[in-house]
């Protein structure tokens, strides 16, 4: 595998996740969650934003090392 595939696959990847952050920000207006379940599901959402922010950064650090410049997230 070369360097852009597997960039495109950490890509890929990161738009996944950043599916699952948009559907646990959905729940976050549910009015019937309680304060604990609130904050719990804030702690998921700030570790998949972690997630997603290492994906980018690995898929730039690939396509950089492949010689290309840039991504498209």
């Amino acid at each position: 595998m070369n360097y852009l595939e597997w960039a495109d696959e950490y890509l890929e990847d990161a738009r996944r996740v950043l599916e699952v952050i948009e559907k646990k920000k959905a729940h976050l207006n549910e009015p019937k969650l309680t304060a604990d379940t609130r904050k719990q599901l804030n702690d998921v959402i700030i570790a998949y934003r972690c997630i997603y922010r290492e994906l980018l950064s690995t898929a730039e650090h690939l396509r950089r090392r492949a010689g290309g410049s840039g991504y498209e997230a």
